[in-house]
């Protein structure tokens, strides 16, 4: 059995971990936007529960989510994961989902 990270990792170091990652694959993205002159603010947040997300969705007033998938959970959501599932039904914008 294997420990959780946060026992030998404090909570800042994992969440500038997320961060950097984040930035990292969110740069093409952003090369092409912009290039294409297109307006948009982004946001990088890690979250383990939907109810979460969906209302710095409605908060923000995003235009759009796109979202990482683990696919844990019941057979019925087990191809996106739980998270993922409730945030593609009850978003009150476009969900894009990547694996």
């Amino acid at each position: 059995m294997t420990a959780p990270v946060a026992r030998f990792v404090n909570r800042e170091v994992i969440d500038e971990y997320h961060q950097e990652q984040g930035k990292e694959v969110l740069t093409p993205a952003r090369t092409l936007v912009d290039a294409a002159g297109v307006t948009f603010n982004a946001s990088i947040v890690v979250w383990r529960d939907a109810d979460a997300l969906l209302e710095h969705a409605e908060t923000t007033h995003c235009d759009g989510i796109v979202m990482g998938t683990r696919g844990s959970g019941s057979v019925a959501v087990l191809l996106m994961g739980s998270v993922a599932s409730k945030v593609v039904h009850s978003a009150p914008s476009p969900v894009t989902l990547v694996k």
